[in-house]
């Protein structure tokens, strides 16, 4: 296994500025909505897109860290403060601002889902907040630079559409949300393989794994609406989930997709991992407690902070 040493840095900014407790953290003050999201490309400017994107995931990692705290009144406080302040609505010429205002929505709507319903929108500041993160939707939904992509962000744009449409009762956005998914799902073949992924020579393994993620949470999300996405497609996802839990077993058996040898990131088996925790609370696959039990508590800033405290079951002794 290689890691790809020339992004290390920018994958340790992330971690760190997610870990981070700074004193700004414990007052709950949000600071200066981020009106525009114009980082340079992730594999173009690593050193310029680890410094542009600073503030938002700076940002993620303080509500994150709020909502792992089970802190709701911050919660709402800081992505109110943004809400007022039209955070993230304005993308400039840069690609990576589509991909990034997506994840954010996401991470922010499930970090609201991880709190009981009524609570969320019994709160006066959850009417600034749900306009807000309905546009955050509705951008992405119509973002050319994601739709004719046809690939892993194409799902993550799927898993913003359903979790903002489901924390924001709007059917309309999760039904977008589910098209997406099952795009993906249409997508993975016999042996679980992702041809678009595939071409992506030595990260093609990472990029399985980065696909999956979304496509779990689609499918966990539709569950709550009796829709089954785990069944289409022959079971595809479950597939798919087999070829990366192999992978994370033995390296070697994602060799018989290709020979090119696989570079991965560290948080490629860290907290990219994340679906494991909803995966294994729904089909208990024995080959994952070993995994998780050396990786808990997962947390992932796309997904709402500490996946395991939310999606996570009770592993055997």
């Amino acid at each position: 296994m290689k890691f790809d040493v020339r992004l290390t840095a920018v994958g340790v900014s992330i971690v760190l500025a997610c870990l981070a407790q700074p004193a700004v953290a414990r007052t709950c003050e949000a600071p200066p909505a981020l009106t525009s999201v114009d980082p340079p490309g992730f594999y173009r400017d690593a050193g310029g897109y680890a410094e542009a994107i600073k503030p938002l995931h700076a940002f993620i990692a303080q509500v994150n860290k709020a909502a792992d705290e089970r802190d709701l009144d911050c919660v709402m406080d800081l992505l109110a403060g943004w809400a007022n302040g039209s955070a993230l609505l304005t993308i400039g010429a840069n690609y990576q601002g589509d991909f990034e205002r997506s994840w954010a929505g996401t991470d922010f709507a499930l970090a609201l889902l991880r709190f009981p319903n009524a609570s969320t929108k019994a709160d006066h500041r959850f009417q600034q907040i749900k306009p807000w993160l309905i546009r955050i939707a509705e951008e992405t939904r119509d973002a050319d630079r994601i739709n004719h992509l046809d690939n892993n962000l194409v799902y993550w744009a799927g898993l913003d559409l359903m979790s903002i449409g489901t924390l924001t009762d709007r059917g309309d956005l999760v039904d977008a949300g589910i098209s997406r998914a099952r795009q993906g799902i249409r997508d993975i073949g016999a042996h679980g393989e992702l041809e678009r992924e595939l071409k992506r020579g030595e990260r093609a393994l990472h990029y399985h794994n980065f696909a999956l993620i979304p496509l779990v949470f689609c499918a966990e999300l539709a569950s709550r609406r009796k829709v089954d996405l785990y069944a289409e497609n022959n079971g595809a996802i479950r597939r798919l989930a087999d070829l990366v839990v192999r992978a994370v077993q033995d390296e070697r058996s994602f060799g018989a997709l290709t020979n090119v040898p696989q570079q991965l990131f560290p948080w490629t088996f860290q907290g990219d991992l994340a679906w494991m925790e909803p995966y294994y609370a729904r089909f208990h696959d024995p080959r994952l407690p070993p995994i998780l039990s050396s990786r808990r508590p997962l947390n992932n800033p796309r997904l709402g902070g500490n996946v395991t405290a939310t999606w996570g079951a009770p592993l055997p002794d």
